[in-house]
């Protein structure tokens, strides 16, 4: 329960803070100082995995796993240490405040980059976390109406996430070709946060599909049913 809000409360921070025109520069730096905390702790609670993660048997969905968890590492450390050395406010007292074009750029890179790591991350334990959904609400999982509204929704998702990551200049930001990308017209809130869930869900819903068909072709080919842990 505890590994669940925590998702919960990160995501939400991490759609809060990716474009502070709504919020300001004090509440993002402050935000991304409580988010970095709370990573670091939801790598605490998860520590076992950096015990175990070369050990065993290395089935493509450990590897899959394993390497886009050290790319959110990666991208995650290089957004924290970006936003110290940028820091007008929380960090400025250290005057190793940067006006560096190249530093801000690498920022808001990386800063999109963790975003899709992160629900590229959500989508490879989606089948989990549905799982618990699904025990909690007492849902029939082989339920013909959950599954017909189920992929319903997840189509729409991701055709409005492909739509709203085009819209929203995704990559362009992650590719830093500019700093500011979309900064034209402001849009409202609403727009902007159902428009940055819309691209989480597209992600986690792909990434879901792939493996999901990744695990019926190994099924097919080797006579098993292969779940990636």
């Amino acid at each position: 329960m505890i590994r669940n809000i925590l998702n919960l409360v990160m995501t939400v921070l991490v759609l809060l803070i990716m474009d502070y025109r709504f919020t300001g520069n004090i509440f993002h730096e402050i935000a991304a100082v409580v988010l970095a905390l709370l990573f670091i702790f939801h790598n605490i609670l998860n520590r076992r995995w950096y015990q175990v993660f070369i050990k065993g048997r290395q089935s493509l969905g450990r590897v899959i796993l394993t390497f886009f968890n050290l790319l959110l590492l990666a991208a995650m450390g290089a957004v924290f240490v970006t936003g110290v050395l940028i820091s007008q406010t929380v960090f400025a007292p250290l005057g190793i405040g940067s006006r560096s074009l190249f530093l801000h750029e690498l920022h808001q890179g990386t800063a999109y980059a963790s975003l899709i790591l992160i629900a590229i991350h959500l989508g490879l334990h989606w089948e989990m976390l549905i799982a618990k959904l699904k025990n909690w609400l007492r849902i029939d999982s082989l339920s013909r109406g959950w599954s017909i509204i189920s992929r319903i929704v997840s189509v729409a998702i991701i055709a409005y996430g492909v739509y709203a990551s085009f819209v929203n200049n995704i990559g362009a930001n992650l590719l830093m070709q500019h700093v500011f990308a979309g900064w034209g017209a402001k849009p409202t809130l609403w727009r902007f946060l159902f428009d940055y869930f819309s691209i989480v869900g597209c992600y986690i819903g792909v990434t879901y599909y792939l493996l999901y068909f990744l695990r019926r072709f190994k099924g097919k080919t080797t006579g098993k049913y292969h779940t990636f842990r």
